[in-house]
């Protein structure tokens, strides 16, 4: 199972980096892929919450959140039937997050998948974790830059119930 991570010192205390990190509905604080986020589950926080995302291009994907130790880590698992099948898929992401001595936070942001066949396994030795790794920390410049301005303590949208 190929798996890649990215780090970076954020400039904010652990608790206001879990607050962000933990706040599904206003992920896109942190994650310019997503343009909208819905609920699934009627959960909105915690374990087993489960939410769909939609790309600015459209495409809609399902996550749960998988790991949940408040304060140190989450994890998202994309949702699929278990039909779905490819050469590489990703089986999770996930924060982790470490004090780092005064007012800063240790963020390790780390990629997980699953490779299936020779095709599969050629594109997770060669590729996919350079790609994966270029994902990771994008996420980890939105998340710096929302605690390098005043978006962290400015209105929220909120993320609206699932229609289905």
């Amino acid at each position: 199972m190929p798996s890649t991570s990215a780090t970076r010192v954020i400039g904010a205390p652990r608790e206001q980096v879990w607050a962000l990190l933990s706040d599904i509905a206003n992920a896109r604080r942190w994650n310019s892929a997503w343009s909208s986020i819905e609920f699934v589950s009627t959960q909105t926080h915690g374990p087993d919450t489960q939410f769909r995302t939609r790309t600015g291009q459209g495409e809609a994907f399902e996550f749960r959140i998988t790991g949940w130790v408040a304060l140190e880590y989450i994890e998202f698992t994309p949702v699929r039937d278990e039909k779905e099948r490819y050469g590489i898929t990703l089986e999770s992401q996930a924060f982790r997050l470490q004090p780092e001595g005064g007012d800063a936070t240790r963020v390790d942001l780390i990629a997980r998948a699953s490779t299936h066949g020779i095709k599969g396994w050629a594109l997770g030795l060669l590729f996919w974790r350079g790609y994966q790794r270029q994902g990771l920390n994008a996420a980890l410049d939105k998340l710096e830059a929302a605690f390098a301005s005043e978006e962290i303590d400015g209105p929220h949208e909120e993320a609206t119930p699932a229609a289905d």
